[in-house]
């Protein structure tokens, strides 16, 4: 893994603390999409917020799980804990009252010159503000696109604090979660998200949804396929037409339901029979009836009070034999 290829990927959103006496940039390994928008002020100083060590305190990455850096774990660039941005939130520089007096501003820079803290060739459109910095000061949106950018310390005079820490490295990100700008973020269906080895966030559709923007219901969900039928998602388009069952032999139509042959005598023995089509038939089962020709049975009758009550077979609680009396016991819970 190149030097490039970690700062074009990053993605993540950074806080400060003390680890074991270092300087950790702490960050979240999903973040989820802010409707609002959000302000973020960075203290341009030395005194905290600086990390050291390129990939364990400012990009947090375990070197010991990724053999593709070990050769690199010793690079050292500090910098201010680098941030990870929404489109739309706004940045202000907050800078330490101690540099103010060196005339210091702000450069917009390549990746290498912010690797190798370049101080020479800058043009005044680099330039981020408009005077030096003193105070804190709003960075303007046309340095807050979306992409990564990198900005250094410049002084009109003074010491060159750039290679003690004065750069920041700064990822911007769009999000892909909404159809069109009046629609819920995935359509109510799911959660934007980014990880933060990705470039911008992305609807995670919750069960029973699919689509780029969690727009689409999976009816195979509902099992709406009878008699074993097995259920194919056909992908987007109106719920009815947006799957497929696959029947067993003698079952036939859009749910499997129609068993293959015609109405005869006593077919269904306990509901009534209709011809759908030419070739296929339904049996409707009567109440407490269930199968292809309506002879399984659901459950029993039951006497209770003048009430007659349906138990299913699953209300069973007890079954057990009392031999020694000679008779059995049925103990039915009934809800």
């Amino acid at each position: 893994m190149t030097i490039k290829s970690n700062i074009i990927m990053m993605g993540f959103f950074f806080q400060a603390y003390i680890a074991s006496g270092q300087r950790i940039c702490k960050r979240q390994m999903t973040v989820e999409w802010r409707t609002e928008p959000k302000s973020i002020i960075v203290n341009w100083t030395l005194s905290r917020n600086i990390c050291s060590n390129f990939y364990s305190e400012c990009w947090n990455i375990n070197i010991s799980m990724d053999k593709n850096i070990l050769e690199h774990q010793g690079l050292n660039v500090p910098q201010i804990c680098p941030l990870q941005l929404q489109l739309g939130d706004s940045l202000f520089i907050s800078s330490e009252p101690s540099f103010q007096s060196y005339g210091m501003n702000l450069v917009n820079v390549s990746m290498e010159e912010f690797v190798c803290c370049s101080q020479t060739g800058f043009l005044h459109d680099q330039l981020i503000f408009g005077s030096r910095l003193t105070g804190i000061h709003r960075v303007d949106t046309q340095w807050l696109s979306v992409g990564t950018h990198f900005f250094v310390e410049a002084t009109a005079k003074g010491p060159l604090l750039c290679s003690m820490g004065l750069r920041l490295n700064i990822t911007v990100k769009q999000q892909f979660c909404q159809e069109s700008p009046t629609l819920p973020l995935c359509s109510g269906h799911g959660r934007c998200l980014s990880h933060m080895w990705q470039e911008a966030y992305n609807c995670h559709c919750a069960p029973q949804y699919f689509g780029r923007f969690c727009q689409e219901f999976d009816m195979c969900s509902t099992k709406p396929c009878y008699n074993n039928g097995s259920c194919t998602r056909k992908g987007e388009g109106l719920i009815w037409d947006s799957y497929e069952c696959t029947c067993p032999p003698q079952f036939s139509g859009k749910n499997c339901s129609e068993r293959i042959g015609q109405c005869e005598p006593n077919v269904c023995l306990q509901g009534n029979c209709s011809n759908v089509t030419p070739n296929t038939f339904l049996c409707k089962c009567n109440e407490g009836f269930t199968g292809e020709k309506c002879i399984s049975f659901l459950g029993c009758i039951v006497p209770f009070t003048s009430d007659i009550l349906f138990v299913e077979q699953q209300v069973i609680h007890e079954l057990f034999m009392l031999t020694e009396k000679n008779f059995q016991t049925v103990a039915i819970e009934l809800y």
